[in-house]
């Protein structure tokens, strides 16, 4: 069987090396054409674990890449894993959805098998299906569940597989089910729905995982003025099977492509239906508020940051990716430039760093930053002579740190913990004032 994947993103990259990994014949379609140059030459765009392994295994052999939509014609089933960002009053952007059904019009024959992997809202695969009405092709939901940094891991084995079709399609569940026929066997839990179940199920899961991070870190506010450690309520909390303790560790927030944007999603389609959407509102809210809340213990600590210079360790809005999207790192940074201080950044991703560069460099909203912000490629480079060291990415490796060593390269002994990763006891050991999120 001969597949196609439109969209070589996190996503379609993903889809299309797990499925060639499986043997099926694969072919990306970008409209990129430098991307897929790269591709093509088994040079990964993205940092992910084990990717561009796979990548270079595959590639020439039962997978390529192109720019053309006309070899879609030779595939009996086609992945739409294109980006469906939010527009400026925070609405879905379906633009990029309707381009490539556009281009798929022209190279339809015979009988298709459309498979909506894009984060969509509610209602569109039944859209999608009027759009192409008259065309032989069937179309099925088929949202992801996909973890940056951890994405081909979740691939290759996930925790649920979501399918949502049209109660009229008889053929697409068969195909669907070769397809992923390696999950089945291993007892994968299949969901089979109607369209508009398997559209929320991707907005209901991402938008739970948000809530879980903006009810903790609403607490640790609370912790902060009474003398109460989140840390030990986090762990406490988890230990309710019914609660769990994933995404309850407090911090600056949550960020990336996922959750921002999809919080903010679910809020218009609620909206859309004439319902208030309370508690997404306050979620949302809360996230945006927490790297100023956190911002601001950092200006109360020294009464002005003018002139001060801080090490701001971890840029990427999560550990093991280079991904800045939502960064709330980057935003920290930013309001810390905007007091004037001058930023010295570290993150343990070369790529993560570079696209930091690019950003502050490139960007014409943030390059007038450029002149007090240091990126750079040693952490004790980037900690000598600083004023106070902030650590804005759960990041784990900053564990080992050695900071009896790095005690005489600051000017300041203070550590500032966005996302309590480090022993704070063993800190203040050394003598460093430690100031972490919601703890004692």
């Amino acid at each position: 069987m001969k597949i196609s994947v439109i969209g070589t993103g996190y996503v379609g990259l993903i889809q299309a090396v797990g499925l060639a990994n499986f043997g099926f014949k694969v072919i990306g379609i970008d409209i990129d054409d430098s991307k897929v140059k790269m591709l093509n030459n088994g040079i990964c765009p993205l940092y992910e674990e084990g990717l561009e392994e796979l990548l270079k295994k595959h590639t020439g052999k039962n997978l390529e890449f192109t720019t053309s939509y006309e070899k879609i014609k030779d595939s009996e089933v086609i992945f739409l894993c294109v980006g469906t960002p939010q527009d400026n009053n925070g609405n879905t952007d379906l633009k990029y959805i309707f381009s490539a059904v556009d281009n798929l019009k022209k190279h339809i024959s015979g009988k298709k098998y459309l498979v909506v992997k894009s984060t969509v809202p509610i209602g569109t695969n039944q859209l999608l299906k009027e759009r192409l009405n008259g065309y032989n092709i069937e179309i099925i939901s088929n949202p992801e569940f996909l973890r940056e940094g951890m994405a081909l891991k979740d691939f290759l084995n996930p925790e649920r597989i979501i399918l949502g079709f049209d109660e009229n399609d008889l053929s697409s569940k068969e195909i669907l089910k070769y397809i992923y026929q390696y999950f089945i066997e291993k007892n994968i839990p299949l969901i089979l729905t109607n369209y508009e179940t398997a559209e929320m199920i991707k907005y209901a899961s991402n938008a739970f995982l948000a809530t879980k991070i903006s009810f903790i870190n609403e607490l640790s506010k609370l912790a902060d003025k009474t003398n109460a450690d989140i840390k030990t309520v986090s762990y406490a909390m988890g230990l309710d099977d019914r609660i769990g303790k994933k995404f309850l560790n407090a911090g600056i927030g949550y960020g990336g492509s996922c959750f921002p944007k999809d919080v903010k999603s679910l809020t218009k389609q609620f909206e859309s239906k004439g319902i208030d959407p309370k508690l997404m509102t306050a979620t949302d809210s809360v996230n945006e508020n927490q790297v100023k809340w956190f911002f601001e213990k950092i200006k109360n600590y020294y009464g002005d940051i003018s002139g001060k210079t801080f090490a701001v360790l971890g840029l990427a809005f999560k550990p093991d990716t280079d991904d800045l999207r939502e960064s709330a790192s980057i935003k920290l940074i930013d309001l810390l430039l905007k007091e004037d201080a001058i930023i010295k950044g570290f993150d343990n991703v070369k790529r993560a760093r570079e696209n930091a560069y690019n950003m502050y460099t490139l960007d014409k909203s943030k390059a007038f930053y450029g002149y007090n912000l240091y990126i750079l490629d040693s952490l004790v480079e980037a900690v000598t002579g600083v004023d106070g060291i902030i650590f804005a990415v759960e990041d784990t490796k900053f564990n080992t740190i050695d900071f009896e060593n790095i005690f005489n390269m600051v000017n300041e002994k203070v550590i500032f913990d966005g996302r309590n990763i480090i022993d704070n006891e063993k800190i203040k050991k050394i003598e460093f004032e430690y100031i972490g999120v919601g703890l004692r």
